[in-house]
């Protein structure tokens, strides 16, 4: 397993930057249209043809999932950083001097699906998907997590306080998200609503989201989130799974 799964890390790397340096080396696109978002997708699906005989194949759609999950998946990411924007509002935080603008805001929602799915492809749907079966909930979502994080590279030059508590961000959204399609197959539809929810949610926090004062509020009220559904779904995130 674990052999598969640092391939499928090498390859996103890979194709994040072949990406990346391509939309960037022809200039074709506006910088706010992650290209690279699309690697972990690209990735995922390569190894579904380099190990065809693997087992589960991803799940895009899961026909029996509830209507009201999909709007979960909306809210949740809108009512949490509904929060945040009050507690922000109470706070004295610096506006970041080279805060992404809203020059190419409508290229830059257009683009926020397609990104969303080609991200959620490599992480739930392969990744989280591939985990499931051999590590408990809690665990598989850590190094979701973990994985997912470093992909981050515009946030590199923040130091290591904001970095940390970008990553107790992403595992938390890892955790929330496991929650809500572990059961449906790990449904890429499902996972990349609550992406693209958390992705429109981020627009109201454009001019701070650089700042470290913002990202560890942020950062913390999504822990928050996450040890609520953790509690609330103990027997799905601590059952013992097997070790084949």
């Amino acid at each position: 397993m674990f052999l598969r799964i640092g391939i499928f890390y090498v390859l996103t790397w890979f194709f994040l930057m072949l990406l990346g340096g391509l939309q960037q080396a022809t200039g074709i696109l506006p910088p706010e249209i992650g290209l690279a978002q699309w690697g972990p997708g690209i990735a995922a699906l390569l190894m579904l043809v380099i190990f065809r005989k693997d087992g589960p194949k991803i799940t895009f759609f899961s026909k029996g999932t509830p209507v009201l999950r999909y709007a979960y998946a909306a809210l949740i990411p809108l009512g949490v950083s509904l929060v945040v924007f009050l507690i922000k509002s109470l706070m004295s935080i610096q506006h970041s001097p080279d805060y992404p603008t809203y020059g190419a805001f409508l290229p830059m929602v257009l683009w926020m699906p397609f990104g969303a799915i080609g991200e959620e492809l490599g992480w739930r749907g392969y990744l989280h998907k591939k985990l499931d079966p051999r590590m408990r909930g809690l665990w598989s979502s850590l190094m979701v997590g973990l994985l997912w994080m470093p992909i981050h590279v515009a946030f590199y030059s923040k130091g290591p306080v904001f970095l940390f508590f970008l990553a107790l961000l992403i595992i938390s959204y890892s955790v929330v998200i496991y929650a809500l399609v572990q059961d449906t197959g790990f449904s890429v539809v499902l996972a990349s609503i609550f992406h693209l929810f958390i992705n429109v949610s981020n627009l109201l926090f454009l001019d701070v989201i650089y700042e470290t004062p913002f990202m560890i509020m942020n950062a913390l009220v999504w822990v928050v989130v996450a040890i609520v559904v953790v509690v609330r779904k103990k027997e799905l995130f601590f059952a013992t799974k097997g070790l084949s």
